[in-house]
C-alpha cells in the first residue's frame, strides 16, 4: 500500500475491511426449573428466551376483605348509569388489567423488573398470570411474554404504577426496543392517588398494607416485607431454593387483589355510600368532585357533612360556601363562612374571613361588616404562617376598606351641613 493510501486510510476516507459483527449469545434455558416447579411457576419459552410463569383462578365469589371479586361488575354498571364523569368511570366493556410489578430497586439502571403480576376478568371467573424473569438475559422474553402490548387501549390499575411501575416497565421495553412489539400507550387508574384524595389528613400513611387494614377489612397473613423482596429473589436466582420466592409471589397476589377491593370499596364511596365513612372522607370527595366542576354531586357530600355541628364538618362548610358564592346564594355563602371560619386553622381560615370580606363589600353593600372581616383575617394572619401575596391582599384591601368608610363617612357629614 502506498503512502499516500496509508494516510487516506488513517483519515477514514478509505473503507477498511469490514468486521463482522458478534452475535448475541442466545439465552441459556435457566438452570433451577425444577426447583421453582415445585412452588407453581412453569417454565415457558417464546423467541426472545424463557420466562417462569404461574397462572391462579379465582372465582367470583373469591373474597379479599370485605369485597368479593364479583362485585367489579356491579360498580362498573352503577357507573355506566350515572350522569357525572370522574376518573374512576369506566364501562363493563372496558379492557381492565390490575397491574402490579416488584424490582430489584427503586431507581438507577441497575434496578429491573423481576415480577409482573396481572389480573384479568375472564367469563365466569378471574385470571391471575404471574411473570418471573429467570435472569437479566431472559428479560426481552420476560416482558413479551407479558402480552402487554397486545391490548390496543387498556385501562391499568395500579398502586402507585403511574409514577412508578408503568414508567419503569416503559424504560426497559425501551431497552429491547428494536426486538419487541411497541408498548400501547394506557388509560392508568393509580388507586394510590384516588386514596390520597379520598382519605387525605383521614389515615397517618397511605401505604397499601395500612388501607387494607383500615378501609379493606383485610389483614396480611404470612407476608414478606417490601424491604426483603430484592434480596430474597436475587438468592432464589443464585441458589435456585424457592421458599422464599413463592411469598415473594404471594405479597405480589395480595397487592393486586387489593386493587380490585379498593376500587370496589372506593367507587361506592363516589357513587352512593354516605354512611361509613368520615365527615373528612366525605369533604375530601366533595372537594374533588368540585376539581373536576362536578359542582352538583360535590355539594350532595358537602351538604351531606353540613348537617353536623363543630370543626369537624367547618371545611365542608367553607367549601359549600364557596360554591355558593359562585352561583349567586350570597346570603347562604356569608352564613356558612361564618360558621366554618371560627373552626378553621391556618391560610385556609385567613381566606374564609377575606371570602366574607368581599360579599360584605361587593354583594351585600355593608362597608362596616366588611372592615371587621378584614380584621379578622388580620388577626388570623397573626397565628399562622401565610403567604406574602395573600398578606399583601390584605393589607390592600383594609386599606382600601378604610378609604371607603372615610369617604361615607364625609359625606354624611357634609349632608348634614348643608
Amino acid at each position: 500500500m502506498s503512502f499516500e493510501s496509508k494516510l487516506l486510510q488513517m483519515k477514514g476516507l478509505i473503507k477498511k475491511d469490514p468486521v463482522k459483527k458478534k452475535q448475541p449469545r442466545a439465552a441459556e434455558k435457566p438452570a433451577h426449573e425444577d426447583k421453582w416447579n415445585e412452588i407453581g411457576l412453569e417454565l415457558k419459552e417464546n423467541k426472545f428466551g424463557y420466562v417462569f410463569q404461574k397462572k391462579i383462578v379465582y372465582t367470583e365469589e373469591t373474597r379479599h376483605g370485605k369485597v368479593q371479586l364479583k362485585e367489579l361488575d356491579r360498580v362498573l354498571e352503577a357507573w355506566e348509569k350515572v350522569s357525572f364523569n370522574h376518573p374512576f368511570k369506566l364501562r363493563p366493556s372496558d379492557s381492565i388489567v390490575f397491574f402490579d410489578t416488584e424490582t430489584t430497586g427503586l431507581s438507577g439502571t441497575g434496578a429491573y423488573i423481576f415480577l409482573i403480576g396481572l389480573l384479568t376478568k375472564k367469563e365466569g371467573q378471574f385470571e391471575m398470570m404471574q411473570y418471573i424473569l429467570p435472569d437479566p438475559s431472559h428479560e426481552a422474553a420476560f416482558l413479551y411474554e407479558t402480552g402487554l402490548w397486545k391490548e390496543e387501549q387498556p385501562i391499568i390499575f395500579s398502586y402507585n404504577g403511574k409514577s412508578f411501575d408503568w414508567p419503569q416497565l416503559m424504560s426497559r421495553w425501551t431497552m429491547h426496543r428494536q426486538q419487541l412489539p411497541k408498548l400501547p400507550v394506557p388509560r392508568q387508574i393509580d388507586l394510590f392517588h384516588g386514596t390520597k384524595r379520598i382519605w387525605k389528613n383521614e389515615l397517618e400513611r397511605m401505604k397499601l398494607s395500612l388501607i387494607e387494614e383500615e378501609k379493606l377489612d383485610f389483614r396480611r397473613s404470612g407476608d414478606v416485607p417490601g424491604f426483603l423482596i430484592p434480596p430474597i429473589y436475587l438468592d432464589a436466582v443464585k441458589s435456585g431454593f424457592p421458599e422464599g420466592l413463592a411469598k415473594v409471589l404471594y405479597h405480589n397476589e395480595l397487592d393486586i387483589l387489593s386493587l380490585v377491593s379498593l376500587y370496589v370499596v372506593s367507587s361506592d364511596l363516589l357513587m352512593k355510600d354516605l354512611a361509613s365513612e368520615t365527615s373528612g372522607a366525605y369533604t375530601n370527595i366533595g372537594k374533588w368532585y368540585a376539581d373536576l366542576k362536578e359542582y352538583d354531586q360535590s355539594a350532595a357530600y358537602l351538604e351531606h357533612v353540613t348537617g353536623q355541628r363543630g370543626a369537624s364538618a367547618a371545611m365542608a362548610r367553607y367549601l359549600l360556601a364557596i360554591q355558593k358564592k359562585r352561583n349567586g346564594f350570597y346570603e347562604e355563602a356569608a352564613q356558612l363562612f361564618k360558621e366554618a371560619a371560627p373552626h378553621l386553622r391556618g391560610t385556609v381560615e385567613v381566606e374564609a374571613w377575606i371570602h366574607l370580606a368581599k360579599l360584605y363589600e361587593h354583594q351585600l353593600k355593608n362597608l362596616d361588616q366588611a372592615i371587621i372581616m378584614a380584621e379578622f383575617a388580620k388577626q388570623a394572619s397573626e397565628h399562622t404562617k401565610v403567604r406574602a401575596s395573600l398578606l399583601q391582599e390584605l393589607q390592600k384591601r383594609q386599606r382600601r376598606l378604610q378609604e371607603k368608610q372615610e369617604k361615607g363617612q364625609k359625606k354624611q357629614s357634609e349632608l348634614k351641613n348643608i
